[in-house]
């Protein structure tokens, strides 16, 4: 089975200020980590299972991302993945659940 991700506003919201952050470490950076972001929203297409719950219904899903301190959070809904947040792991972890 094929998953749709998509993609709520808030959750863009973090992506372009995680996209900012990192240009303002290094030109290009942000860049990467979009790269990355992508490449794990393409995994959630053939296998959104594959990652653990974060919350105690077991409905919530976290996944990191690669070489950057951040986690998609998502759901599964019927054939869509729906990301709910991009979450940096130096904040609270009970702020990845403020948006849902």
């Amino acid at each position: 089975m094929v998953y749709k991700v998509i993609v709520r506003d808030l959750a863009k919201e973090d992506t372009q200020a995680a996209y900012d952050h990192y240009e303002d470490e290094r030109q290009g950076l942000g860049e990467e980590f979009l790269e990355e972001l992508l490449k794990k929203f393409d995994d959630l297409t053939s296998k959104p299972h594959n990652y653990g719950y974060i919350d105690d219904q077991a409905i919530i899903l976290n996944v990191k991302i690669d070489r950057f301190p951040y986690v998609i959070v998502f759901e599964i809904i019927e054939d869509n993945v729906v990301v709910y947040s991009v979450h940096g792991t130096s904040r609270h972890p009970k702020r990845r659940l403020r948006k849902i």
